[in-house]
C-alpha cells in the first residue's frame, strides 16, 4: 500500500526556479527536468531563505514519488533547519517517506505529531497512521485511522477503499 500522497507543497511566487520546482511539485511531476529545476533552485544564491527551505521541501515531495525515501527525508531535516516551520508542519511528508522505508512505527509517530497540532492534512495524517499500522498488523487501530481519515474528508475515496477491504466478525 502507498500512503497518502506527499502533496503539501510549499508555494513560491515568481518566476524563478524555486517558483519551478513548486510547480512541478503541485502537478506531480517528478522527471529528470523537475529535478533538475529543484537543483538549480536549491543552489541558487539569489532565493530567499523561506523560498530554498520550501524548494527542499517541494522537492523532497518529488523525490517521495522517485522512491528516493532518505534523500526526501535529508531535504525536510535541510527545510526544517533553514524555515520557521513547527515541529509538526513537515510530519505528514515525512511519514510518506517513513512509510516507504518500512520504517513503520516511526511514521505513526510522525502522523500523531500532524494530528495533535490540528494539521491542515490532518486526513492524510490518520490515512497513513493507519497504513503503518496495518503494516505493523495492528489491525484494529488501523481500521479505526481509516474510519477517522473517513469522516474527515468522506468525499475521499481512499480511505473508503481501504475500509473496504475489512471484514468485521465477532468472535
Amino acid at each position: 500500500m502507498s500512503p497518502a500522497p506527499a502533496a503539501a507543497q510549499l508555494q513560491v511566487l515568481g518566476q524563478s526556479a524555486a517558483a519551478t520546482c513548486y510547480e512541478h511539485a503541485l502537478a506531480q511531476r517528478h522527471d529528470v527536468r523537475a529535478m533538475q529545476d529543484c537543483d538549480i533552485a536549491v543552489r541558487d544564491a539569489r532565493v530567499t531563505r523561506r523560498d530554498r527551505a520550501a524548494t527542499l521541501v517541494n522537492r523532497g515531495i518529488l523525490m517521495i514519488h522517485q522512491n528516493r525515501h532518505n534523500s526526501a527525508l535529508e531535504d525536510f531535516a535541510a527545510a526544517e533547519a533553514l524555515g520557521d516551520f513547527a515541529p509538526s508542519a513537515l510530519a505528514v511528508n515525512r511519514a510518506c517517506a517513513l512509510i516507504g522505508l518500512g520504517r513503520f512505527d516511526e511514521a505513526v509517530a510522525q502522523t500523531d505529531l500532524a494530528i495533535r497540532a490540528g494539521d491542515t492534512r490532518e486526513a492524510d495524517a490518520w490515512l497513513n497512521r493507519g497504513i503503518a499500522l496495518e503494516a505493523m498488523d495492528e489491525l484494529a487501530a488501523a481500521y479505526d485511522s481509516y474510519r477517522q481519515a473517513r469522516r474527515l474528508r468522506p468525499d475521499w475515496q481512499r480511505p473508503q477503499r481501504e475500509l473496504s477491504r475489512f471484514r468485521i466478525t465477532s468472535r
